[in-house]
């Protein structure tokens, strides 16, 4: 049973749309739930490849990763929020429904916000020379584990939201 708030419309479509992932999920979620795994393995592997002194290599991995990852937040992620958790916000936060999709929504556009930023700021001279990074590392692993913890927050709202032990 969806919480209040959710509709039977939205709910129904689901059902008729099962995803392949063997829960309530519709396939539009079980695909954005491997594609956010998939950049996240992706995002470690550029870790990987600037440990070994491969940074064009990593560049290259973590820019594309950070712009795919920006294409499914407007495509996919934006529309659901502000479908399904905006308008219950801030009233229903007490609920683990509404308030795993928000923190998921604030972390998540942080850490899209921290890698766009890097991406611009490390691979380019389009930003003013105050705002450039001068401790890359720094930046990098931050905006990596805050990532990781976005992912994982993701991953708690799907649950949440389509493992039947939950609904």
């Amino acid at each position: 049973m969806p919480p209040q708030g959710v509709s039977i419309i939205a709910e129904k479509s689901h059902t008729m749309s099962a995803g392949f992932l063997g829960t309530a999920a519709p396939a539009s979620a079980d695909l954005m739930l491997l594609l956010e795994v998939v950049i996240g393995i992706g995002l470690l592997l550029g870790a990987v490849l600037a440990r070994k002194k491969r940074y064009r290599a990593h560049a290259w991995c973590q820019s594309s990763v950070v712009l795919l990852n920006g294409v499914l937040i407007a495509v996919a992620m934006i529309p659901s929020f502000h479908e399904r958790v905006q308008p219950k916000v801030p009233e229903k936060l007490d609920r683990s429904f509404y308030a795993l999709a928000t923190a998921h929504a604030t972390l998540g556009s942080l850490a899209e916000a921290g890698g766009l930023y890097v991406a611009l700021a490390a691979g380019t001279n389009l930003l003013p020379e105050r705002l450039r990074l001068t401790n890359y590392k720094v930046w990098m692993r931050s905006v990596l584990i805050l990532w990781w913890l976005a992912l994982l927050l993701g991953l708690a709202t799907y649950i949440r939201w389509y493992v039947s032990l939950f609904r």
